[in-house]
């Protein structure tokens, strides 16, 4: 009987699609670039949700946010959920997690057989997010405080060594669980493995380190989109209020272009750790045969529309995110898909890979028919998104955007405009289209109700 594979999967906090060297030439990620070489590479891979607790809810689950009862930030998963780590390891596999899940208040059972969490990002986080990173700190004789100066947007200077850097202690505790996984040679089981970094979420640090160094001021650059552009879209754009870091125009230029620097730099810090952890995996001969999927649960305006960090909203700069996926076939030759693909369909990727049956509740759009020939490839016919009284469509590259209980809304054609600087809400040209995405959007969400396909009755014929 043919060994099942080993899994891992790699996420990042609040990383953009452009934010790899394949796509972007001036981000610094050689690892990533050569594992890509050897993945299937969406180019249109997209999050549920622009949020982290009901994107990870999505990914865990299977489900869309509001499916899992996740719709917000301050709701988090019931009980009555399961996890696909708790599905593959009650179908024999070993899960162990290093790093970010944010469960937040959920009491359900992760799943996974070991666990090192550590939910902050950033040295004086709350305690309980920080956990076992917060005792190699106080192990070291490290004050939290004396690491990090605030003089950026959202961000600032790193003070300490980057061996304290949080990300930098994350890829570290990964490699040692795989160095120790993959020693074991007498353990035959298969395992899944989640790596899932902080970073390249804010506080954006890594100002003053080595990695910013690697990057020349005058190569940042403005995007071409810009805040004026925020006056065709909805109010919550401008209407941050205690959130009024996230507003560009509130700084000087240099503490922008050093703010996306800093974050360029976290991700290649990032990319650093990756490659260590695949090294390991080539040192055991383990590299061939394993799967590798790597994504992030949303994206970050970063200078968009005058903007960074993220809000309540369907843009691309949230909500379009790195995904691939490097299939267990020795000297694959990566390819690139342009395919509308969801992240939540890691799970049904992982379950099909595993062999684990699939939940009739789960989305069932997994990713292995794009490198095995004899499976079937489950392409979407649209792509479906949730920002809690937020609901989207993408079809053919036209995105339409509804607020609930609002006479506004949002229109993009996004092969024209993929900056979406345009909004063609009130458009009569895009009436019939914007027509059949409402026919799209009242399917999505009624399929995302739980308990959508109860019968009306016994013996009621099909409608």
């Amino acid at each position: 009987m043919k060994k099942r594979p080993n899994i891992i999967f790699i996420m990042t906090d609040q990383q953009r699609y452009d934010t790899m060297g394949c796509v972007n030439p001036k981000v610094i990620t050689p690892n990533l670039d050569k594992l890509i070489e050897n993945s299937v590479f969406f180019e249109n891979g997209r999050c549920s949700n622009p949020s982290c607790v009901p994107s990870r809810a999505g990914i865990m689950t299977g489900k869309f946010p509001s499916q899992c009862q996740v719709p917000a930030y301050i709701s988090y998963l019931p009980d009555t959920e399961k996890t696909f780590m708790k599905r593959l390891k009650e179908n024999g596999y070993y899960t162990a997690v290093v790093g970010k899940q944010h469960f937040a208040e959920s009491t359900i059972d992760k799943g996974y057989d070991y666990e090192m969490i550590v939910d902050g990002h950033f040295p004086t986080a709350p305690k309980e997010q920080l956990g076992v990173y917060l005792d190699y700190l106080k192990e070291n004789g490290i004050e939290p405080d004396s690491l990090y100066e605030k003089n950026l947007i959202s961000g600032g200077t790193w003070k300490g060594d980057i061996k304290y850097h949080i990300d930098n202690f994350i890829g570290d505790k990964g490699k040692e669980w795989m160095e120790n996984r993959l020693s074991d040679t007498e353990n035959k089981q298969p395992w899944f493995f989640t790596l899932s970094f902080p970073g390249p979420h804010h506080p954006y640090d890594l100002e003053g380190t080595k990695y910013a160094d690697m990057y020349e001021l005058n190569d940042m650059e403005f995007s071409e989109s810009t805040y004026e552009d925020l006056e065709q879209k909805g109010p919550q754009f401008r209407n941050m209020g205690m959130y009024s870091q996230i507003y560009l125009k509130d700084y000087t230029k240099e503490q922008f272009l050093k703010t996306k620097r800093s974050y360029y730099a976290n991700i290649t810090l990032i990319d650093e750790k990756i490659g260590e952890v695949l090294e390991v995996l080539k040192k055991y001969n383990a590299y061939d045969d394993t799967v590798i999927i790597y994504t992030s649960d949303h994206g970050d305006f970063m200078g968009d529309y005058g903007l960074v960090e993220k809000l309540q909203c369907l843009e691309e700069s949230l909500m379009r995110v790195p995904l691939f996926v490097k299939p267990p076939i020795k000297d694959f030759e990566g390819v690139h898909i342009k395919d509308d693909v969801l992240n939540i369909d890691v799970a049904a990727t992982c379950m099909e890979i595993s062999e684990t049956k699939l939940d009739s509740h789960m989305s069932n759009y997994s990713y292995v028919g794009y490198w095995d020939k004899t499976k079937e490839i489950k392409k979407r016919p649209y792509i479906y998104m949730e920002a809690g009284e937020i609901r989207g469509i993408i079809s053919d590259g036209i995105k339409t955007i509804h607020y609930v209980n609002r006479p506004y809304g949002e229109m993009y054609d996004l092969n024209k405009d993929p900056l979406e600087r345009n909004n063609l809400w009130n458009d009569k040209e895009y009436e019939s289209i914007k027509l059949q995405h409402y026919r799209y959007l009242v399917d999505s969400i009624y399929e995302a109700t739980p308990g959508y396909d109860t019968p009306w009755n016994i013996g009621t014929p099909e409608i």
